[in-house]
Formats: structure tokens, sequence, C-alpha cells
């Protein structure tokens, strides 16, 4: 801006007189801004009003579907409670009449009376067959879906044929051959899942862990008898029984972990909530844990394997128990079942004081390195986790396509880290890379060589014998 020298001073004089102009502007300016963020504080005010109200509708809904899910818990919870006194009473009917004994002398046929003691024979193996199979349709919830999933009893009826991922590639592969993920992954699909081995209820009854002992070259394998509340010894061998584990106070033998360099057998006990040690000789030694909610207490404890400590030293052994009814994973020193650390425990939600869970259930665990792969069985899925605890990855949904479980219950690790899961709902195994790939799937639904019923328990040597039991069909399967 130029101005000549005559006329400046009246220039100036005209700047000076807009200057109070310039100041309403700012002050304009001012005042419209007050009224831009008073509107902005009602705008946000009422956005708050809206996301309050749209939860609270939402909390509503929840509250609604919380209420149908818990008239359907006691539902269930009812129906239980009247299948149990109906089948006592059916027990209590035929105990009368075997207490009471049949009056053989009123019948003059010897045949006839043949006939009544095998009716009462019957009779009484059908009411002990109900009492193992009651309570195996465990309900969980599903979040992701919100509902009460409950493993169909009635499935187990129809025969399926197998189910594999793809049609399978022969070749010559032998289990002696592997020794890359790549050449395992070919063994697998190749591998024909007909058993070699099929031990049925002469043997065993409702069986459900099963293991191989480290020591002597891996013979011995173990099989927790629920129904007999031993643990069975079998030499593979020769298949036979070569002894039994058993304690007044075992009452549910579930899982099956060893520990080489203690020569030691640890069993879970599902109903007296404790770990049961026994020497490789089989002589009760302690027992690890009772009942409760607090640190180094169990809540119907299923899966055990033994492994090493967060330090990775493979020189100590330690325990890495499903405390299935407290949802988390504990591991213990073997000795005296102090907690070193526990899986699945995280901290309260803000504002909250209960603590969170990762797991549902947690039903089967393995080690493999520094890996430990936990089924979470109420989720329908399975996690990984470092040994410090960390989760690295998981897998798994829903369902019965192809990586999907319903109901996984068990899970081993063969020598190369790859992951195999007892599918019990869908009445199969999966085989996993150990990134989560599936490789392969065998089984099916059926009590013939080859199907399942419910996978109960699996176990993989050191020359690649997968061995499956099923406690609904009474067998070990060796494939």
């Amino acid at each position: 801006m130029a101005f000549c020298i005559i006329c400046w001073p009246s220039h100036i004089k005209e700047l000076k007189s807009q200057l109070p102009n310039l100041l309403d502007q700012l002050q304009g300016a001012q005042e419209r801004l007050d009224h831009h963020i008073q509107d902005f504080r009602d705008v946000c005010k009422r956005l708050k009003e809206h996301i309050n109200v749209a939860v609270e509708v939402k909390i509503q809904t929840l509250r609604v579907e919380q209420e149908k899910m818990n008239v359907k818990a006691n539902e269930l919870l009812n129906q239980g409670e009247e299948s149990v006194k109906t089948l006592l009473k059916r027990i209590r009917d035929v105990e009368e009449t075997v207490s009471k004994g049949p009056d053989f002398d009123a019948i003059s046929e010897n045949r006839k009376k043949v006939a009544l003691f095998l009716q009462l024979h019957r009779n009484t193996s059908s009411l002990l067959e109900e009492v193992s199979n009651w309570g195996e349709a465990r309900p969980t919830f599903d979040a992701d879906n919100f509902r009460i999933d409950i493993a169909e009893e009635s499935r187990a009826g129809s025969e399926v044929d197998n189910v594999f991922d793809d049609d399978p590639v022969f070749n010559t592969t032998q289990a002696a051959q592997v020794n890359s993920p790549d050449s395992l992954c070919e063994y697998y699909r190749a591998h024909c899942f007909t058993p070699r081995i099929n031990l049925g209820r002469s043997v065993l009854q409702r069986p459900a862990g099963v293991g191989v002992a480290p020591w002597n070259n891996g013979v011995n394998m173990y099989i927790a008898g629920t129904d007999g509340r031993q643990v069975l010894v079998i030499d593979r061998s020769r298949m036979k029984l070569v002894h039994q584990l058993s304690a007044p106070n075992l009452l549910y033998p579930h899982g099956l972990a060893f520990s080489k360099p203690l020569r030691e057998v640890y069993v879970t006990d599902k109903w007296n909530h404790c770990v049961h040690v026994f020497s490789a000789e089989g002589t009760y030694l302690r027992q690890l844990g009772k009942k409760g909610h607090a640190e180094g207490h169990f809540q119907s404890p299923e899966g055990i394997t033994s492994g090493p400590g967060p330090d990775g030293n493979d020189d100590e052994t330690m325990l890495y128990v499903c405390d299935t009814g407290n949802d988390r994973v504990q591991i213990i020193h073997p000795l005296d079942g102090s907690v070193i650390r526990i899986l699945g425990i995280l901290d309260p939600l803000p504002g909250h004081k209960f603590k969170r869970t990762e797991f549902n259930q947690p039903t089967g665990i393995a080690i493999s390195q520094d890996r430990v792969v936990v089924v979470d069985f109420g989720n329908k899925r399975i996690k990984i986790y470092s040994l410090t605890g960390e989760r690295l990855s998981e897998f798994g949904s829903m369902g019965e396509a192809r990586g999907q479980f319903r109901s996984p219950e068990c899970v081993a690790v063969d020598p190369l880290g790859f992951i195999l899961i007892g599918d019990s709902g869908n009445a199969r195994v999966q085989i996993f890379r150990p990134n989560g790939t599936l490789v392969r799937i065998f089984g099916g639904r059926g009590s013939r060589p080859g199907k399942f019923a419910w996978v109960s328990g699996i176990a993989v040597s050191n020359n690649m014998d997968i061995i499956v039991t099923d406690s609904k069909n009474s067998s070990v399967q060796i494939f």
C-alpha cells in the first residue's frame, strides 16, 4: 500500500476509523464461535444420549436373551434331575427283584429258568450302560452365536462314511522315512486309516485318556478306564494286559501324563478333583490338589501333560493340567503341586471385580517343544501358547466342515509337532500342521473298525502309531 505525502494523514485517519469495525468483526467471530461450540456441545450431548439409549436397548435385548438362556439352562438341569430320578427308580426296581431272587422253584422248565436269569442280566446290563452314558453330552455356551450347544447323542446311532479333506495320494512313504514337515504331510495323506489293532469291550469299558510311557522303549500303553476306576497298562508288543493302577480314592481316571526323569505316572481324577501320582512300577505315591477354585485347587480336571517349565528347562518336569471346571490351565510342580503359572486368566474389565478367562472348559492339552496346545472345548477352538503363557495363535470354529469342530475333546502332537485333534462331536480325528493348516481327516460315526462314536483320548507314539480311545464304543484302535 502506497500513499502520497499530502494524503497520508487522511488515509491514516480513515484506517483508524476502521479499527472499531475490525473489533466488531472479531467480537462477532467470538460470539459465532461460542454459538458453534455450544451447538457442538448440544450435538455431542445428544450423541451420548443416543449412544446410551442404543446401549440400553441392546442391554435390554441381551437381558431378554440372557433370561432365555437361563431358562434353557434350568430346563436342562430339571431334565437331568428327572432323568436321574427315573434311572435311580429303575435301578432300585431291578435291585429289589435281584435281591429277592427269582422264584426258580415255581418254574418247571430249565430253559425258562435260564431265560429268566438272562432277562435279569440284560436288564442290569442295560441299566449299567445307561448310567455310563449319562451326562456325556455336555452343554456349553456358544458366546459367538449366543446359544447353548449340546452334542446330540441321537447322532451316535447313524453310520457315516469316512471323511477326508481331499482324496489321499497313495504312495510308499513309510513312518521311518518321515524327516521333514513336507514328508510327514505326504505320509499322513497317503496313510490308510484302517486300524491294525482294535481292542473292544472284552478288555475295557468306557476308556478316556491314553498315553505311551517313555520308559521301556515305549512298549507300555496306559489307558484310563473310567467305569473300572483304574488305569490299564497294556504291553503293545503282545497287546496283553500286564498291570493295573488303582487306589481307593481314584474315582474317575481321565487324563494321563508321564515323567521320564522321575519315572512317574500322573492321572487326573475328574470326580475327586485332583491329580494322582503313581510310580512306573504301579505304586501309589501321592495326591496333588483338591476340589476348589483357589490356585492349586481343581474343579473336574481332564487333560494333562508334562513338559518343561517357563524357562524351557527340559531337566525339570512340570505338569500342565486342564482345570476344566475352573476354565483355566494350571502349571504345577509334580512333587508338591505348587503353582508355577496359570494360563487363560485375564485381568478384570474396568469397573468389574471378577476375572475373565480365555477358556470355556479346556479339556485337552499337549506340548510340542516350546508350544502349548490347548483344546478349548466350549469355544470349539484350538489355542496355542508359549511356555511363558503368551497366546500365539488359534484356529477352528463351531461346525462340521473341514477344520471346524463340534465338541473337540482331546489332542496329541507327533514328533514333528503336527496336531491331532479328537473332534468328538463329529466322530473324527483331524490332523493339522503346527500352524493350523488342515492336512487330513479320518474316522466317521459308527461302531465298525475305523469308526468312532466319541473320541475320548488320543496319543501318537514315537514310531507314529496313532492310538485313539472311544468311550461310547468302549474301544481302543491303533492306526
